[in-house]
C-alpha cells in the first residue's frame, strides 16, 4: 500500500528545488526531513500564532519522535509582521538558540511566514537550506515556489529580498482546511492568472469547474495545484532572477500591488487585489490594442464565479496609487511596465512599457 509521500505528485523546479503535492503529506514530512537532511544538526519552525495551534505541535512533536533537534519561533500573523525588526528578532532567536549552518529553517505558514523565514534563510550565516509547507492557496500555487523571499518597507511590498530556492516544498491539501472562502478564493486568483498568461487549458478547468473548486473537492483543487505550480516551475525553470520572462508571472500585480499597499475601507487580500489589478491591467492593454475585448470579459467573467473583485475601492486616489506603481519591481529606465497578455494562455515574454498618462486618463475615467 502507497504512502502519502510516496503517491505525491513531484515537480522539479530548479537546482535541485521540488514540489511535492498530495492529500497528507504532513503526517510524513518530518520522516522524510530525517531522510533528505542527515547532516543536519538543528530544524528552526517558523510559523505564525494562528497556523502553529493548528498545526505546528503536531510537527514539532513528529520531529522529535525522529530524533530530530527541533525548536520553533512563532510570529503575530499578517502583512505588519512581514517587516525587519520582525526579521532581526527570528535572527537574534536563533543566534541565541546557536543556530549554526548546519541548520534547516521550516517555513510553516502561508506567503507572509514562507516571505519571512525564506529571507532569514537567504541571509542566516550567509544562506542556509530551508524547506517550505504551505497552508494557504496562495502559498501552495504562488509564493512558496520558486525561491522570491523578502520583506516590506514603507516604500512598498516585497522591495527587501533575496532569490533563495526551498529545497522541497510539501504541498498538501489538507492543510487547507481551516482556511475561509475568502481565503481559498484568493489563493485561485493566483492559479486564475497561471491560466490567462501560460496555460489556456488551466483557465478551461477553473471556468468549468468553479463550484466544486471552490468547494475543495480533493481531486479538483489537486489538478489546480499541480497544474498551476508546474506552469511556475517552467517558468522560473527559464528565469530564475526574474529578467524577464519570470516578470510576466506579476500580471494583475502593477496596478494589484498599488491596491493592496492604501489604506481602504474593506479589508482585501493580496489575491484578491491581484484579480481587481488583472481586470484592469486587461482594459489598459484593451486600450493600446493588445487584447481583444472578448477575452477581457471572459477573463473578466472567470474572476466574478469565483467571488473575486473586480473594482478600484472608489476612496483610492489616483495619484496615491501612481506613488506606488512607480517604484514596482518590472519598471525599467522609468518607465511603468505591465504583463502583457495578448490572448487567454499566451502573453508576451517581457513586460511592455505604458505611457504614465494612458494609465493616468484610464483611472480617472473609472472616477467620473
Amino acid at each position: 500500500m502507497s504512502s502519502p509521500l510516496t503517491s505525491a505528485r513531484k515537480i522539479p523546479v530548479i537546482g535541485g528545488s521540488f514540489v511535492l503535492v498530495g492529500p497528507g503529506l504532513y503526517k510524513e514530512i518530518a520522516k522524510d526531513l530525517k531522510t533528505r537532511f542527515p547532516k543536519t544538526s538543528k530544524f528552526v519552525i517558523i510559523s505564525d500564532k494562528t497556523v502553529y495551534a493548528l498545526y505546528g505541535d503536531k510537527l514539532l512533536q513528529d520531529c522529535k519522535k525522529e530524533g530530530l533537534d527541533t525548536i520553533t519561533y512563532q510570529i503575530n500573523p499578517g502583512e505588519k509582521s512581514k517587516c525587519r525588526k520582525v526579521k532581526a528578532e527570528v535572527e537574534d532567536y536563533m543566534l541565541g538558540m546557536r543556530c549554526l549552518r548546519d541548520t534547516c529553517v521550516i517555513a510553516l505558514g502561508g506567503g507572509v511566514v514562507g516571505d519571512l523565514a525564506g529571507f532569514v534563510a537567504a541571509t542566516y550565516l550567509r544562506g542556509v537550506p530551508v524547506v517550505q509547507i504551505p497552508t494557504s492557496v496562495m502559498a501552495m500555487v504562488d509564493s512558496s515556489v520558486g525561491g522570491k523571499t523578502a520583506i516590506n518597507v514603507p516604500f512598498g511590498k516585497n522591495l527587501i529580498g533575496a532569490f533563495h530556492q526551498p529545497r522541497v516544498v510539501y504541498a498538501d491539501m489538507y492543510l487547507l482546511a481551516s482556511l475561509t472562502a475568502k481565503q481559498v478564493r484568493e489563493g485561485l486568483s493566483e492559479a486564475i492568472k497561471m491560466g490567462c498568461i501560460r496555460k489556456i487549458d488551466l483557465f478551461e478547468y477553473m471556468e468549468k469547474n468553479a463550484k466544486k473548486i471552490q468547494e475543495q473537492d480533493p481531486e479538483a483543487l489537486a489538478e489546480v495545484i499541480f497544474s498551476a505550480v508546474s506552469g511556475k516551475a517552467d517558468v522560473v525553470a527559464q528565469d530564475e532572477r526574474e529578467k524577464g520572462l519570470r516578470s510576466t508571472l506579476n500580471f494583475g500585480h502593477t496596478i494589484g500591488h498599488a491596491v493592496e499597499a492604501l489604506e481602504k475601507k474593506e479589508l482585501l487580500y493580496h489575491g484578491e487585489c491581484v484579480a481587481i489589478g488583472m481586470v484592469h491591467e486587461m482594459a489598459v492593454l484593451n486600450m493600446m490594442g493588445h487584447l481583444d475585448q472578448k477575452h477581457v470579459t471572459r477573463i473578466s467573467k472567470c474572476l466574478e464565479a469565483y467571488g473575486l473583485p473586480t473594482k478600484i475601492p472608489s476612496e483610492l486616489k489616483v495619484e496615491d496609487m501612481m506613488k506606488k506603481m512607480r517604484i514596482d519591481k518590472k519598471n525599467k529606465n522609468g518607465k511603468i511596465r505591465i504583463t502583457c497578455v495578448k490572448a487567454i494562455g499566451k502573453s508576451l515574454p517581457d513586460p511592455i512599457p505604458v505611457d504614465e498618462e494612458l494609465i493616468i486618463k484610464y483611472l480617472k475615467g473609472l472616477q467620473q
